[in-house]
């Protein structure tokens, strides 16, 4: 296994920044008082076992084990010396895991790893403040929310929640803010109104004063406001060296490695911006779901001043290597291509062929032992064999509906999973079985969702909601691609297949959340709008999401949930008795279909 960066003396410092980075800085290095190396992770998602992962390896498809938290601490352990920071810059929720183990299993695994400091995300609120009440006390390491302040209402009020620590690295005392975006957690969470924020720069510069005034000069942000506010924070924030962010899965890369392995780069490791006092601010994330561990090594003169910063993303992999035969399925390489993936490998900075952590796989096995079990449990039950077309049959108001009733409930179950949104429509084609009557389990839901989409939200005004539809109907109707056609949740409408483009979709409604009554929509109106990922960017015909998005990136939000999850906890939270109900024309999205 070959794992770079393992020494902080001078010269691992130059093979670290390679010949370039040697012939700008082998002198400011050899004047550094202290070097610190920071191992960091952000954005998991409670993505805590590796996946398959298709890279180009040495110019050839491979289809490889990448990450997990296992891969990530036996990186930790290799590379762990006295002048290591371990940080991670949060975010749980999205797979079962989380859905059956509530951070629980995170929590331990991060225990285990022994973090520095750890910064809660806006997903930490996902299940409200009592949880991560709990989940605060469990952890052996500091906890950072430095923009976070808990009144006596809330659960969350005394717990050991931190706005900055001091750590003591061989000597030299480095300051660790914390920070959160706050629109961001108060929308799109179950935080209440008994937790207070503060704004995110005048925390941050409220904390670096009081550092200073302790006497700390060496001043590292973990961040959970995004890699643009980073940014900006960066430019606008004086006394900043180091941001180890998270919240956009950024890929960031200066090696040129990135790219040759098929995967698309968001910005430089670290990318580098000049504060408002001219000094430089290093900025870093490790992409996401624990696919890989972020490296920044960081040399300060005696001043606290960085000298330099370098380094990479590292992307755990582990065999066996696969790649697609002319029978659609992948197979094991021959031993001569294995021998020249491995070569390659040997060589990457970026790659690394890593064997689980023996601790952490011992620690997950009762957890993913219980998960396996319960994919095969049965969690519900479906009452009668419901309808499965994608493109719905003619009817008149009061039959029948035809259409996917599968559809229209997998949105409902968005809906329910999201108590934030208004309405949310589903594609056809994204649900690729239809509810059989008898027993549903695990491993129906994944069926049926199989893609590795994820639950995403969009705002919209009335007039988009409306040319949401009329584009995926069209789209169906006339592209060939049938799987295109929108069934929704708090949203009706009736359809004329016949009828040109915009005059397809008429008599659109909304469910209030609230009250339960439907009326007119209101075109001039916002709606936040529950869907999968594939369709608000806009794939499938749904050109208006992308649009949207398009002008303005801020109405878009990923949850970065499972896309199976939330039909997963629909049979066990909202149904009665999880027992799926014949449909409700009244509640059904389409009120009447004319050909």
């Amino acid at each position: 296994m070959r794992l770079p960066h393992l020494s902080t003396s001078v010269s691992a410092l130059a093979f670290t920044l390679g010949i370039s980075g040697v012939l700008a800085g082998t002198a400011a290095a050899q004047e550094s008082a202290f070097e610190l190396q920071i191992l960091h992770t952000n954005d998991h998602h409670s993505h805590l076992e590796g996946s398959d992962y298709d890279l180009t390896i040495n110019g050839q498809p491979v289809r490889a084990q990448l990450g997990g938290f296992a891969r990530i601490a036996t990186l930790i352990e290799e590379m762990r010396t006295p002048q290591t920071l371990v940080l991670n810059s949060g975010e749980l929720n999205g797979t079962l895991y989380f859905s059956l183990f509530k951070g629980r299993a995170d929590f331990e695994v991060f225990n285990a790893l022994g973090l520095d400091a750890y910064q809660i995300g806006n997903h930490e609120f996902d299940e409200g403040e009592e949880l991560l009440r709990e989940l605060v006390d469990m952890a052996t390491f500091p906890i950072l929310g430095g923009n976070v302040h808990p009144t006596e209402a809330s659960p969350l009020h005394g717990a050991d929640l931190l706005p900055y620590i001091v750590k003591e690295v061989e000597g030299e005392k480095i300051g660790i803010v914390g920070v959160l975006k706050v629109e961001k957690t108060v929308e799109s969470s179950m935080v209440t109104e008994a937790v207070e924020f503060s704004p995110e720069y005048e925390t941050v510069r409220e904390h670096i004063a009081a550092l200073e005034a302790e006497g700390v000069n060496k001043i590292i942000v973990l961040s959970h406001l995004g890699y643009d506010l980073d940014q900006e924070l960066a430019a606008e924030v004086a006394g900043i060296d180091v941001i180890i962010g998270g919240d956009t899965h950024e890929l960031l890369d200066s090696t040129g490695e990135i790219a040759q392995l098929g995967l698309e780069v968001d910005g430089d490791y670290p990318t580098i911006v000049d504060s408002s006092d001219g000094a430089p601010v290093y900025i870093a994330q490790a992409w996401e779901m624990a696919h890989g561990m972020g490296v920044l090594d960081v040399a300060f003169d005696g001043d606290g001043n960085v000298l330099s910063a370098e380094g990479n993303i590292i992307l755990p992999v582990e065999g066996p290597f696969r790649t697609e035969g002319e029978d659609e399925q992948f197979h094991e390489l021959d031993e001569a291509a294995q021998a020249q993936v491995l070569d390659f490998i040997e060589k990457s900075r970026t790659l690394a062929v890593v064997e689980p952590s023996a601790q952490v796989t011992e620690l997950l096995a009762p957890y993913s032992t219980e998960l396996e079990e319960f994919r095969t449990q049965q969690i519900g039950t479906v009452t009668e064999t419901l309808g499965f077309e994608r493109i719905p049959e003619a009817f008149e108001t009061g039959e029948t509906p035809t259409g996917s009733y599968a559809a229209y409930y997998v949105a409902d179950s968005f809906l329910h999973y999201l108590p934030q949104a208004d309405i949310a429509i589903q594609n056809s084609g994204g649900v690729r079985s239809q509810f059989l009557a008898g027993p549903f389990t695990v491993a129906d839901a994944y069926t049926m969702l199989p893609f590795s989409n994820t639950l995403a939200t969009v705002d919209l005004t009335g007039e988009q909601v409306v040319s949401v539809l009329e584009d995926a109907a069209d789209y169906s109707l006339t592209s060939g691609s049938t799987g295109a056609f929108p069934y929704a949740s708090h949203l009706r409408f009736d359809v004329d297949k016949g009828a040109p483009k915009g005059e397809r979709i008429l008599n659109v409604e909304v469910k209030d959340r609230t009250s339960g009554e439907w009326s007119e929509i209101d075109l001039a109106a916002t709606y936040r709008v529950a869907t999968n990922s594939f369709t608000a960017l806009g794939r499938d015909g749904y050109d208006t999401f992308a649009e949207a998005i398009a002008a303005d990136p801020s109405v878009h939000e990923d949850s970065h949930v499972a896309y199976a999850v939330p039909l997963i906890e629909y049979f066990q939270n909202a149904l009665a008795d999880g027992e799926l109900p014949v449909i409700d024309p009244a509640q059904y999205s389409l009120k009447s279909v004319r050909d």
